[in-house]
C-alpha cells in the first residue's frame, strides 16, 4: 500500500492560515475582471484564484521581494516582483496570448491532470483522495468513463480492451512492470505513489504519434519539478511503516523514503476468503532528484526497489486437497532519468532513458515458474515552433527487452526465452488554422526484431471551438502492439496485432464545471488465435474484433460550497475472435454498462474531508461449460460503496480512514470450473471472489516542516 506522501497533501489543505494578506484584482484589457485566474507565490504553495469580479485574497507566511504569478487560459502568464509586505491592493492587466494552451485544444480520448492544460480533470490529489481508490492511481482512473472495472485484477481494463493494451509512460518513458506481483485472483495496484507525479494524462484511445505499442490507451505520468520546501514525512499505519526526508536548495532538491509494509496483523483481524500463512510483506525504497539547468531546462532522475512476497492456501472445492498451495518471491527496480533542454525562445530537446528489472518466483502446489524479465527504453526528441500556429514534434527511440521462463513440474523442467528491440521513429505536426480550429498529423514507423514486422501508423485529430467555452474534437489512427510475452515464448511467426480508431468528443469548460461526452469505434484485426497456448503450431493471426461505445463525464468543484463531486457513464459493446474463443463474441472482462459517483466534501467544523464513492457495473459474461453456446451466462451486477476521512487533530497531524465494499456486497467477477464432469455428468464451478469482503485502512501521517503550507488551487 502506497499511502507514504497520502495525506500531508490533505494537510496542507486542512491547515492553512497565514499572517499576512495578499489581495488584489485581475482584468483583461477591458477592465473586465477575469474569473478563476490562478494567482500564486512562485516556488511556494500559497495562493488562490479570482472570484466572479476578478478579486483575489490569500494568506501567506513569506514575507520580502518574491514573484507572484498570475496565469489564466487564454493570456500570458505573468511574473510579477513584488515585496510581501509594502504589496498593497494590487492592480493587474494580464495580455491575451495566443498559444496551444490558450486555443483550442485536442481531447477527443484524453483525460489530463496537470496545471497548465485547458482539459483538467483530475489532480494527483484527486487520485490520493477518492474514496475506494485506496491511494492507487489505477483506483482512482477507473472512476472516469471508457474503463471497466476487473475487480480481482486491478488493472486498466479500457474500452474493450486488454490490461495489456495499455502502456505505462513516466516522464515521456516506459514504466516496465507497472504493477505489482500478485497471485491469480488477488487483485494488484501500481508500484508508484501518486505525489511523485505533477500530472497525470489518461488517454482512452487515438493517443499521439509519440507514443506506440498499445492498441487501446495510454497512461502518462510527469514527475514532479523542484521540491521547494525541506520536510520530513513519518506514516503509521494498519498495514506498515513509512518515512520520506525531502532536502530542497535553490535550484534542486532531493527526495529519499524507504517503507516497510505486513500484512500479517491486518489478515489475523479481518476474515478472509483464503488462508494466509504468511501474509504480503515488502520492503521498498524511492529516490528522486530533481535539478533547474541555469538555461531554464530541467534534469530529473527517479529510482525505486522493491522485494516481497507471501504464501497463502487458496481454498478450492475443484482440487482434491480443498485447495492450492501458492508461494510468491518478488524483486523489482526501477530507473528513470530525463533531461529538458530549451535551446531559444523556439527549439527543445529531450533525451530520457529508463530500465526495469523484474523477477518472480512463483510456486503453485508443485509448479514452480520463475521469470526474469529486463526491459529498457532509450528516447530523444525535438521540438520545434515555426511560429504560434505551427509546432512539430519529432523523435526516435530504441526499446530493448529481454525475457526468461523457467517452468518446473514434478516430472518435467522447461527453459525458454526471447530478446526483442523495438525501434521507432515519429513525427507530430500541429497546425492551427485559426485559434478556433486546429489540426494534428501523425505518424509512426517501428520495426519488431522478434517477429520481423515493420509498421507505419499514421495519425490524424482536429479540434473546433464552439462559443467561449465548448469544443468538439475528433481523432483517428492505426495502432500496432507485439503479441504478449507469453505467446513470444512459444511462438515468433506470429505478426502485431492492430486497431484503428474512430473518436468524435464534444467538452464543455466553464469556471469549475467540466462535462464531455465522447462517442468511438475500435476496429481489431490481426489478433491472436491458438488452440493450445503451449503449441506453436495452432497460433495464428486470424483473429479480429471491435468495440463501440459512448463515454459521458460531468464534474462539479464549485457549484456546492465545500463540496467536489464527479459522475462518468460508460456504455461499450464488444465482440472478439481471439486467443482459444471457438466464436466471435463479448469476451469475459467487457462490461456494458459502468457508473461511478465520486463525492468529496470539506467539513471546516471539523477540520475534515469526507469523501465516498460508489461504482455499479452490468454483469459480465463467462463460460459455462455445463450450458450450449459460448460465453452465453452472465455475472450479477457489481456494486461498490466506498468512503475516506481526513482528520486533522493536529496542524502537523493528520489521521486518514477508508473502507471499500461498506455495504458487503457479494462481488462475483466470474466462475472457474473443473477440467473433467463429475460422477452425474456436471463440471463443478465455484465463484470468483475478493479474498476478502472490504479493506478497511487507518493510517496516522505526521509532517515536519512545511506543514503551514497551502496546497493551491484545491
Amino acid at each position: 500500500m502506497r499511502y507514504t506522501l497520502l495525506l500531508q497533501f490533505i494537510l496542507f489543505t486542512l491547515a492553512a492560515t497565514g499572517q499576512t494578506i495578499l489581495e488584489g484584482d485581475v482584468k483583461d484589457k477591458t477592465s473586465e475582471g477575469l474569473i478563476g485566474a490562478n494567482v500564486y507565490i512562485k516556488d511556494s504553495y500559497d495562493g488562490g484564484t479570482t472570484d466572479f469580479d476578478g478579486h483575489f485574497r490569500f494568506e501567506t507566511f513569506e514575507t520580502g521581494d518574491q514573484i507572484l504569478v498570475v496565469s489564466f487560459v487564454g493570456y500570458e502568464t505573468l511574473e510579477l516582483p513584488i515585496n510581501i509586505e509594502a504589496a498593497g491592493n494590487l492592480q493587474i492587466e494580464l495580455k491575451e496570448s495566443f498559444n496551444s494552451i490558450a486555443a483550442v485544444t485536442i481531447t477527443a480520448g484524453a483525460f489530463e491532470a496537470s496545471d497548465e492544460k485547458k482539459a483538467v480533470v483530475m489532480k494527483s490529489l484527486d487520485i490520493a483522495t477518492t474514496a475506494g481508490a485506496t491511494a492507487d492511481i489505477t483506483g482512482a482512473l477507473n472512476t472516469l468513463p471508457g474503463t471497466q472495472k476487473v475487480g480481482e485484477s486491478g488493472r486498466l481494463f479500457v474500452r474493450g480492451g486488454t490490461s495489456d493494451e495499455t502502456r505505462i509512460y513516466i516522464d515521456g518513458v516506459e514504466a516496465s512492470n507497472y504493477y505489482g506481483a500478485t497471485a491469480n485472483g488477488v487483485p494488484t495496484r501500481s508500484r508508484f505513489s501518486p505525489f511523485l507525479f505533477k500530472g497525470t494524462f489518461f488517454s482512452t484511445g487515438g493517443y499521439s504519434a509519440e507514443f506506440g505499442q498499445a492498441l487501446s490507451s495510454a497512461l502518462i505520468l510527469n514527475t514532479n519539478d523542484v521540491d521547494p520546501e525541506n520536510k520530513i514525512d513519518l506514516s503509521i499505519m494498519s498495514v506498515g511503516l513509512d518515512a520520506g526526508v525531502t532536502r530542497s536548495w535553490n535550484d534542486q532538491s532531493l527526495y529519499v523514503k524507504a517503507g516497510y509494509m505486513n500484512l500479517n496483523p491486518y489478515n489475523d483481524l479481518i476474515n478472509q476468503r483464503v488462508n494466509w500463512i504468511d501474509a504480503t510483506k515488502s520492503w521498498d525504497g524511492t529516490l528522486a532528484y530533481k535539478k533547474k539547468l541555469t538555461n531554464g531546462g530541467m534534469f530529473k532522475v527517479l529510482g525505486m526497489t522493491n522485494t516481497s512476497g507471501f504464501h497463502l492456501e487458496q481454498y478450492s472445492t475443484l482440487s482434491e486437497k480443498g485447495y492450492y498451495d501458492v508461494q510468491m518471491a518478488n524483486q523489482n527496480s526501477f530507473i528513470t532519468s530525463n533531461v529538458n533542454l530549451p535551446v531559444g525562445d523556439k527549439d527543445s530537446f529531450y533525451f530520457g532513458g529508463s530500465a526495469s528489472w523484474n523477477r518472480d518466483d512463483l510456486t503453485y502446489d508443485e509448479t514452480e515458474l520463475s521469470t526474469p524479465d529486463f526491459n529498457m527504453h532509450w528516447k530523444a526528441k525535438f521540438i520545434h515552433e515555426f511560429n504560434a500556429k505551427q509546432i512539430i514534434n519529432t523523435g526516435a527511440e530504441v526499446f530493448y527487452t529481454h525475457v526468461d521462463r523457467e517452468i518446473t513440474t514434478a516430472t518435467d523442467s522447461v527453459t525458454l526465452d526471447y530478446s526483442n528491440y523495438n525501434l521507432a521513429a515519429y513525427g507530430e505536426f500541429d497546425q492551427y488554422i485559426t485559434e478556433k480550429l486546429m489540426m494534428r498529423f501523425g505518424a509512426r514507423l517501428s520495426n519488431q526484431s522478434v517477429v520481423s514486422s515493420t509498421t507505419l501508423e499514421p495519425r490524424f485529430s482536429m479540434a473546433y471551438q464552439v462559443g467561449e467555452f465548448a469544443q468538439f474534437s475528433l481523432a483517428t489512427g492505426q495502432f500496432y502492439q507485439t503479441p504478449k510475452k507469453d505467446y513470444l515464448l512459444v511462438t515468433n511467426t506470429i505478426d502485431q496485432e492492430r486497431a484503428q480508431h474512430y473518436i468524435l468528443n464534444f467538452q464543455r469548460i466553464k469556471e469549475s464545471k467540466i462535462f464531455r461526452v465522447e462517442t468511438y469505434l475500435k476496429d481489431y484485426d490481426h489478433l491472436i488465435r491458438f488452440q493450445d497456448q503451449y503449441d506453436p503450431t495452432t497460433f495464428s493471426n486470424n483473429g479480429e474484433g471491435y468495440a463501440y461505445g459512448l463515454d459521458v463525464f460531468w464534474r462539479d468543484r464549485g457549484g456546492f460550497k465545500n463540496i467536489d463531486y464527479w459522475v462518468s457513464y460508460s456504455w461499450l459493446k464488444s465482440e472478439r475472435l481471439f486467443q482459444d474463443y471457438p466464436e466471435k463474441t463479448t469476451p469475459g472482462f467487457s462490461t456494458a454498462h459502468n457508473m461511478s459517483f465520486v463525492l468529496k466534501k470539506f467539513v471546516p467544523a471539523i477540520k475534515s474531508q469526507l469523501g465516498a464513492t460508489y461504482s455499479v457495473t452490468s454483469g459480465r459474461p463467462y463460460e459455462n461449460p455445463n450450458k450450449e453456446g459460448f460465453n452465453e451466462s452472465k455475472t450479477d451486477v457489481y456494486q461498490d460503496l466506498s468512503f475516506n476521512m481526513a482528520f486533522l487533530p493536529r496542524p502537523e497531524v493528520i489521521i486518514y480512514l477508508s473502507a471499500t465494499n461498506l455495504l458487503g456486497q457479494d462481488q462475483v467477477f466470474g466462475y472457474r470450473y473443473a477440467n473433467t464432469p463429475n460422477d452425474n455428468g456436471v463440471i463443478a464451478s465455484e465463484a470468483i471472489r475478493l479474498p476478502a469482503k472490504r479493506f478497511l485502512f487507518i493510517g496516522c501521517f505526521i509532517t515536519i516542516g512545511a506543514f503551514n503550507k497551502q496546497l493551491e488551487n484545491l
